[in-house]
């Protein structure tokens, strides 16, 4: 049996790493209004940092 699918306006989880750069990149899946599921993702110095700024580009979205 497979998963269902995320309600609309939800994310994923968040799945954080570092870039060659330095830079940590934060990611996670968003469904969107319009019933597709996107990949999402931001950068910070940090992995929090990436996390904080990864939320709020998903509050932006809602």
């Amino acid at each position: 049996m497979s998963r269902p699918r995320q309600t609309i306006g939800t994310f994923g989880d968040i799945i954080t790493r570092i870039r060659p750069s330095g830079q940590f990149e934060a990611r996670t899946h968003f469904r969107d209004w319009d019933g597709q599921s996107r990949q999402v993702q931001a950068t910070g110095s940090s992995a929090k940092a990436a996390e904080r700024a990864l939320k709020g580009k998903l509050a932006e979205r809602t």
